[in-house]
């Protein structure tokens, strides 16, 4: 089952916890990327039965971060009554920009009900 959205859509209230958790806001390389999350928009996200692949679309126009070229930011676990094991949440960047959020469950399939998850940050 992989499905996908139309370009330019809203973050999901999932998505945007995600990056609130991921992106801290005590860490000074994160700001930058905290100001791209709250304008991001998405151009493709990709359903796959056991979690999904959102792709960010940032405008041209906000300043870069300053981190390696191509860094991943730490893993966001994710606990949820319908999954035993857990989900990862992994946020991408290229080039100074957020630019996908992958999320994934260890068993079974994706939860209907994403208001239930509850979120820690592993580096």
């Amino acid at each position: 089952m992989h499905a996908q959205t139309p370009a330019a859509s809203e973050l999901t209230s999932l998505e945007r916890s995600v990056l609130e958790v991921a992106l801290n806001p005590d860490v000074v390389e994160h700001r930058r990327l905290r100001r791209q999350a709250e304008v991001a928009k998405v151009s493709t996200r990709t359903l796959s039965g056991v979690g999904f692949m959102t792709k960010l679309e940032i405008p041209a126009a906000l300043a870069v971060a300053d981190l390696p070229v191509d860094a991943a930011l730490p893993v966001v676990f994710g606990e949820h009554p319908q999954l035993p094991a857990g989900a990862e949440f992994v946020l991408q960047l290229r080039s100074g920009r957020l630019n996908t959020i992958e999320a994934f469950c260890y068993e079974g399939m994706w939860p209907g009900d994403e208001s239930l998850f509850r979120f820690e940050v592993r580096p």
